[in-house]
């Protein structure tokens, strides 16, 4: 389970030669997220959906560990990744936007087969898990250096490095954002297959009809805030889809903006 309890992040404004070199910058200081409550059940998957600049990958950051939160408190699977970041990594896979932790010099399985040593495995046990995600994910017949992948086939490859120390949570950032319409159904098709495995998994898309069909779940996250979170199908209504209402709410909230 991935609970995520009165997060908050905000950012001072840039002081100094930095404030200089970054014109553009808030004079202020921005409150990135604002007490943030949600929770991801085991076995299921939540779509996390957003405008460019809303805060989700603030987020997933401060679920991953890599950032702290001013306050509020985040466990995934009972573990809190800012006292214990070592155990955190455990229990988490975690796939970033434009991913750089794959070495493109490497094949796919040498890849695969690094990271499991890096989490302890013997050399057999890591060959032997690489073979079994690359078979997964669709890249079992295609084993050679990554700089020669398309984008399609190193989003396969960062999900099954995701998934190499076999975690109980699940959090990607827009994995599907530079892929066709096939490889993106391929990606949603596995997220539900790990789902219906009893993984916990969060998904961050821009992607709304794709929300509608993987999550069972959804977010909107709206200048900080959850504006809405519930199931997918509380947002349907006849005649209308999930995907229809979600875009209403995105844009309801365009609308107040510019009101303002």
């Amino acid at each position: 389970m991935l609970t995520i309890t009165g997060v908050q992040r905000s950012y001072e404004p840039l002081t100094g030669i930095l404030r200089v070199m970054s014109r553009g910058a808030s004079t202020s200081t921005v409150r990135v997220l604002d007490s943030i409550d949600l929770e991801v059940r085991p076995g299921s998957i939540l779509g996390l959906v957003g405008p460019n600049g809303a805060g989700k990958t603030t987020l997933i950051r401060i679920i991953a560990g890599l950032l702290t939160p001013d306050a509020g408190e985040v466990r995934i699977a009972g573990v809190d990744p800012v006292n214990d970041r070592h155990q955190a990594a455990r229990v988490l896979g975690l796939v970033l936007t434009d991913d750089r932790s794959l070495y493109w010099r490497l094949s796919g399985r040498q890849n695969l087969e690094f990271h499991g040593a890096l989490y302890g495995l013997s050399r057999r046990d890591a060959g032997a898990r690489a073979d079994e995600l690359l078979e997964m994910v669709g890249l079992a017949d295609r084993d050679r250096h990554v700089f020669g992948y398309s984008t399609g086939m190193r989003a396969s490859l960062a999900i099954a490095r995701a998934l190499v120390h076999d975690p109980e949570v699940l959090v990607l950032d827009e994995p599907t954002r530079s892929l066709d319409p096939v490889a993106s159904r391929d990606t949603c098709e596995l997220l539900q297959s790990l789902a219906r495995e009893g993984r916990t998994i969060m998904l961050s898309s821009h992607h709304l009809e794709e929300l509608e069909r993987t999550a069972d779940d959804v977010a909107i996250l709206l200048d900080g805030r959850i504006q809405h979170a519930g199931t997918v199908d509380s947002l349907r209504s006849e005649g209308s889809s999930a995907a229809s209402k979600l875009e209403e709410l995105l844009r309801a909230d365009r609308i107040e903006d510019h009101q303002a």
